[in-house]
């Protein structure tokens, strides 16, 4: 069997507007390995969302492939997909607004294994949420309680036992920990690398915060307005980072040293509007090094072994 669990090719979703097609997503490509991470970076409004939710078809593609275990899910009907739906779950960005106020902790977890039959009987589905509950930490006396009554990092664990139900393979990560303070973040990523050893699982992990990425993904792509710019080995992209949007991310990361001061490279100048986007590089007007070559978009290309950078000041562009 194949290593990689769910591959891209040439993901698009295009939004009409008045103005035009905005480009939220345009022609991606990205592989993810069975049981790995892979990080998806950049700031907010470059299409890291609605990658993660195009991904599951909660937003139907404008064009591309999604082959997940080499199946194409983009031509799956209705009833086709809600099976392989068991598989591909996704863990909400907002740990409140994603629960359903009316409904208690036990009644959230056990709506998918009701709504797709998984147990019949009350007792077995008392016990499985009750299993779910203990495995991402959440105490047995709150089975009863809504979400209104708990704290961030008890709702989103809520939500991560809401995905755990489906007993999934891969689960799309969407910002998990931007809604928590500092030390509820800690806990909430070691759980989640917890369950990834203990079940196998395969994140897709959407972040903009990349001292958090580092340590939690084994990959890591990075995005700008709708186009993936440089995907590494975790390691390696921070080590060496090659194009000069990532170079200005990886400035901004504080130290928490005292003392130890860190050269920043600001980024200037106007954002690309993403409506009908010139064919231009996207981070051009943005781009200290920016010269006629630069009227392309670059493609994205393999410089070291498995390092890609769209830009071309680098490689054989």
């Amino acid at each position: 069997m194949s290593d990689t669990i769910l591959e891209i090719k040439n993901l698009k979703k295009y939004f009409k507007t008045k103005r035009g097609m905005l480009h939220a997503v345009d022609g991606i490509n990205l592989t993810v390995e069975r049981g790995k991470t892979l990080g998806l970076v950049g700031e907010s409004g470059c299409g890291k969302s609605t990658v993660g939710r195009t991904i599951l078809r909660l937003i139907e593609p404008t064009e591309g492939e999604i082959l997940f275990e080499g199946k194409d899910i983009t031509k799956l009907n209705r009833r086709q997909l809600k099976l392989v739906r068991k598989d591909m779950q996704l863990i909400f960005q907002d740990p409140y607004s994603s629960l359903d106020p009316r409904k208690t902790v036990s009644q959230i977890i056990s709506e998918p294994i009701i709504a797709n039959k998984i147990l019949k009987s009350s007792q077995d589905i008392h016990n499985r949420v009750a299993e779910l509950m203990s495995t991402v930490g959440l105490a047995a006396r709150l089975f009863n309680t809504y979400p209104h009554e708990l704290d961030g990092g008890r709702r989103q664990r809520i939500g991560i036992a809401r995905a755990l139900a489906m007993e999934p393979k891969f689960i799309v990560c969407d910002e998990p920990v931007s809604a928590l303070d500092v030390s509820i973040q800690a806990q909430i990523l070691n759980l989640l690398k917890e369950l990834q050893a203990e079940f196998k699982l395969s994140y897709i992990f959407i972040t903009h915060d990349l001292s958090v990425v580092n340590h939690f993904s084994d990959d890591i792509a990075v995005m700008y307005l709708g186009k993936i710019v440089e995907k590494a080995p975790a390691e390696e992209l921070f080590a060496n980072p090659l194009h000069p949007y990532t170079q200005a991310l990886l400035s901004a990361i504080p130290i928490p040293e005292l003392g130890v001061k860190k050269e920043r490279i600001l980024i200037k100048g106007e954002i690309t509007s993403p409506i009908n986007p010139p064919s231009e590089c996207r981070f051009k007007k943005r781009c200290n090094y920016a010269h006629d070559k630069c009227d392309v978009h670059p493609e994205l290309v393999e410089v070291s072994t498995g390092h890609f950078v769209a830009c071309h000041l680098v490689g054989k562009q």
